[in-house]
């Protein structure tokens, strides 16, 4: 079902020279042919499906892979189970072809629940209303650039470096620190959301991913401090690592003080 939301959603853009590169990464290869199989000669045509024996173990690994699968002048990242506005592409490139590194687009969040063949939304709310512009300093404990909003030069991409494939998680949120360290990223509201940030809640208990994104940020964090000791100097690991332990201390003393329901209503 999100894969053929997926395809709908890139089959429907107003901007249409692009190649669609599709990494199946270890699943169903005639489940997938057949979803491409039903899509219009026109689009089939700028479609390309790889099949991977194995799966990756992480979305964040296959991210370089499906961008060096293809040349480009631009890249973006479309999650399977994330959607864009029919105007992504097409304001997006605009951007770039005035001479921007980078663009990361008004957003909204979709919260949905899964039946046995059917998506329903449950509501819609702005994603990060307060973005206004991209903050280096904010990228080191807040992921501005979620790959569905996000569009960039591949010569950008070839001098930041390719995505950590030893991060099954948060690798988005790694590759855009070094992103910005090197470009600003044009934020693009038009007054409407270009993209859609799609949630699920997680079905039984979900502790394992929050414990895993929190194990893979703080490798991070320990990598980016140690570097900056390595100089004699304290620099965006220190930043990054500070955040983060500050963030700690706050959520923790909330959790002390703030009776349950109220932090609850607090964190909405």
């Amino acid at each position: 079902m999100f894969l053929q939301r997926a395809l709908h959603s890139v089959a429907a853009q107003t901007y249409d020279d692009y190649i669609h590169v599709i990494i199946n990464d270890g699943g169903d290869t005639a489940r997938v042919d057949n979803l491409i199989a039903s899509l219009s000669a026109a689009q089939r045509t700028r479609t390309k499906v790889y099949h991977r024996d194995k799966p990756s173990g992480g979305p964040d690994t296959i991210f370089t892979e499906s961008i060096d699968r293809e040349p480009s002048e631009y890249v973006a990242i479309h999650d399977d189970d994330d959607t864009w506005h029919p105007e992504f592409l097409e304001q997006t490139v605009s951007k770039l072809d005035a001479g921007a590194a980078g663009v990361v687009v008004r957003t909204d969040r979709v919260y949905e629940s899964l039946e046995a063949d059917k998506i329903n939304m449950i509501k819609k709310e702005h994603y990060m209303p307060s973005l206004v512009a991209v903050s280096l300093y904010r990228q080191c404990i807040d992921n501005q650039l979620t790959p569905i909003a996000f569009v960039y030069r591949r010569d950008a991409y070839e001098k930041v470096g390719k995505y950590d494939a030893s991060l099954p998680v948060v690798g988005d949120w790694e590759f855009g620190i070094r992103f910005l360290r090197e470009y600003d990223v044009e934020y693009l509201d038009p007054g409407f959301a270009l993209a859609n940030y799609h949630q699920r809640k997680s079905r039984g208990d979900n502790s394992f991913a929050k414990h895993s994104h929190r194990y893979y940020v703080t490798k991070i964090n320990n990598q980016y401090f140690r570097h900056d000791l390595g100089k004699n100097g304290l620099g965006i690991g220190y930043v990054m690592s500070k955040l983060k332990y500050d963030q700690d201390v706050r959520n923790g003393l909330m959790k002390r003080v703030i009776p349950k329901w109220l932090l609850k209503i607090v964190r909405k």
